[in-house]
Order: structure tokens, then sequence, then C-alpha cells
């Protein structure tokens, strides 16, 4: 190998443990060649050095969850055919995918993934699956795989994780320890630590004046909510759900996990739900067969929501004023009650809309998916309604995959950037 750019340390801190085996030395070489073909290729170039690092670290954790059998990806990819009906998503499997391999295409889709996480978060962009540079790195990192896999070692301090003898009842702390290295150290997830980051960024800029002992208690808690609660990348289940997949049903903790996984979603209160039907109601009265009313005057809108429905209160409203002129719709579902839409109304392909536009459409409908403009009931109504049929990414193969990419992956999408999904 000619440059080492990865330590035994770096892998190690995707591990649950501290000391480093001969295993552990094994899979830091497969990361560093890993890292020579990410430099060969000049994918390495869209990322910072230490996300090049990572990327290489996660794709070996990849190789040595399959080869030790951990179920972290198999997991993943049962779980997806279970919602979804195929394994992955932007790329076809055939006959010769196995569940229980590496797999060209999982290289490629976990490409993406990472790339997506690091450089498509800095940048501010939807990465396009069909990445060339993508595309040339994962044959090179599957031909090693390949090349590898009659004599990669298996992992047992890994195995270990989810054995039925391995016990989590009865160590205090030890369930708690798992989860938070899963959500936050495994390599499914390079976000996660991220998106703590974040959020304890926004609460301290709530509570500026909050001194140390306050400051290290909410990062603490902090640490355990988001990691009991905050839904992942990965088809937006939390990791307390995730770990409850994993964890095989005949293991005598399963029901323990499961419970914790039931919990850590939260369901709205009845009086919530009820209220949230009455406003479902009052629209659908005043809006008739129109899924969406669009609005570009404030006032219009102040007026629909409190004399034309009764939805809000008149002295419960406040509209800003910088939404005069703005292009607003408005819709209900019976399950989130009355909702807006402020960005992006040009996209809608409704020919109630009389903002929409063709061309606006063609670049602006995939944000539907990206970031959220509606909830995720509406998202589902707007496709069956074609509304956002417009909704494409860049692609070098045809028009058709240009929009395919998007249409035929628009759930797997907005679970993935959303983290949202229908429930009923």
């Amino acid at each position: 190998m000619k440059n080492i750019k990865i330590f035994p340390n770096d892998w190690l801190r995707l591990h649950p443990y501290k000391q480093s085996t001969p295993v552990d030395s094994y899979y830091t070489g497969i990361a560093n060649q890993i890292y020579e073909y990410m430099e060969r290729t000049e994918l390495a170039n869209s990322f910072e050095k230490e996300e090049t690092k990572q990327i290489c670290i996660r794709m070996a954790a990849y190789f040595e969850d399959v080869i030790s059998g951990i179920g972290i990806w198999r997991t993943f990819i049962l779980t997806h055919k279970e919602i979804f009906g195929y394994y992955l998503p932007f790329y076809t499997t055939d006959d010769h995918y196995y569940d229980d391999e590496v797999n060209y295409e999982d290289v490629r889709f976990l490409l993406w993934h990472f790339t997506q996480q690091y450089h498509g978060f800095r940048k501010g962009t939807f990465v396009n699956p069909d990445n060339p540079a993508n595309e040339s790195t994962a044959l090179l990192i599957y031909q090693l795989f390949c090349d590898e896999w009659t004599t990669a070692p298996e992992n047992p301090r890994m195995q270990e994780l989810f054995s039925a003898e391995t016990s989590y009842s009865d160590k205090e702390n030890a369930y708690d320890d798992l989860l938070c290295w899963f959500h936050y150290d495994s390599y499914l997830f390079p976000e996660a630590f991220r998106e703590f980051n974040e959020y304890t960024k926004e609460r301290w800029n709530e509570n500026p004046d909050i001194n140390r002992q306050q400051l290290n208690n909410l990062l603490m808690n902090s640490y355990e909510m988001l990691a009991y609660a905050h839904p992942t990348s990965m088809l937006a289940l939390t990791s307390p759900q995730w770990l409850a997949k994993i964890l095989p049903a005949e293991h005598p903790d399963h029901e323990m996990f499961q419970k914790s996984a039931d919990e850590s979603v939260a369901e709205p209160s009845e009086e919530v739900l009820q209220e949230n039907q009455r406003q479902y109601e009052a629209f659908r009265k005043a809006a008739g067969d129109s899924l969406l009313l669009y609005f570009n005057h404030a006032s219009d809108i102040r007026k629909f929501l409190t004399e034309t429905t009764g939805i809000i209160p008149p002295d419960e409203i406040a509209l800003p004023a910088s939404w005069d002129g703005q292009r607003i719709a408005i819709y209900a579902t019976p399950q989130e009650g009355t909702q807006l839409i402020a960005q992006d109304v040009e996209a809608i392909k409704d020919p109630n809309n009389p903002f929409y536009n063709p061309e606006r459409a063609a670049k602006q409908a995939l944000s539907f998916f990206i970031v959220k403009h509606c909830n995720s009931y509406m998202l589902e109504e707007l496709m069956k309604r074609g509304m956002l049929a417009d909704a494409q990414t860049k692609s070098l193969i045809s028009e058709e995959r240009r929009k395919a990419i998007i249409q035929d992956n628009w759930r797997f999408l907005a679970r993935y950037f959303i983290r949202e999904y229908p429930t009923t």
C-alpha cells in the first residue's frame, strides 16, 4: 500500500470497543485500499480529507458487517423490500443479488448515501445517483470485496452485539450504550453527530445565558433524546426501531428492544387529533373538490382561515406582511389539520393552480422531496394526482431516467430527507 491515510484508531471510532485486534487491522487495510481507489478515480476531490477517510472506513465497515453476519445492512435491505417491494432505491437488482453477500448495487447505493451526507449536505444539493465518478469507484470497491470474500475474517466482537448469549437486561445502561453507539457511531448514519451539533446549537441560541452545568445537562439530554427519538435518514425509522429489527426475534431481550422501539415514535394526543379533524372538515366544506386553494395576499388568507372556515380565531392569527404578493397554497389532512405551502407553489401541476409554471416546475419540483413543503399525507395525494409529475434530477443516461430517479423513488426520498412517512 503506497500511503497509509487511515489508522487503527480511526477504525475503532466506529466500533463499540477500544482495543485493536488483527481483525481490525485487516479492515483498516481495506479502508486504506478504498482510499487509494477514491484518489485514483478523483472522487476524493469532492470531499474534505476527513470526509474521504470516513467514507472509506464506513465502506469497509459495510464489508465487515456482511462478512461477519452482523445483520445491520441485511436488515436495511430486507426492510426496504418489505416497504417498497425491492431491495434498494435507484439501482435495479437481478437474480445475482444475494441479501447475505456483498453486491455491486449495495456499494453503489452506499457511495451515493455517503456522498449525499457529506458533499450533498455541504453544497445544499441532491447528489445524482448516476454520478460517473461514484460508478467507477464502486466498481473498484466491489471488485476488491469479491477478491477478499473468501479470506476476509469475521469479527467475533461485532458478532456478539446481537448474539443470543449477549444480554442487555442484566447490566445497567447496556441497552443505552448499544443504542448510542448504533445511532452515533455505526457506519450507516454519518449525519447523526452533525444533527446533534445543530440541535444543541439551536437550543443554546434560545438560552445563551445558561451556565456550564446547564450546558452539560443540555448536551447530555440532547444526546440521549436524539438517539432514542430522532428519525434516521434510513427510511425515517428511529434507532430503537432499527435495533428491534436487527435483534433476532428469538433473542431473550427482544421484547425489551421492541418496547423501546414502540416508545420512540411519538403519537399525537386524542385532543390534537380531534382538532385536526375539525380543521380538515372545515377546509373541505369550503374547498369543495379542490385539493388545495391558492392565494397571494395575506388579507385573503386571513379571511379564509378566520371568516370563511373559522379554522383559526381572528385574535390568534398573525401572518407576515411579506406574504402579500407571495404565492401560498393551503390544504388540510385529517392527520395534521390545516397546513400552508409557502415554497415552490409554481411547481404544483394543478389545473386550479394559477401560478403553475412548467419551466420552474422542471427545476423546482424535486424540492418537495428534499425540503419539507407539506406533510407526507399531502405528498401522497400530490403524487397520486400527478401534481408533481415534473420532478426530476440530472442524469446523463436519458430524459426518462432523469424523471424515473425521482418518480420511482419518491417515497424513499421523502423518508430520507424529510424523515416522514404516512402512518395510516
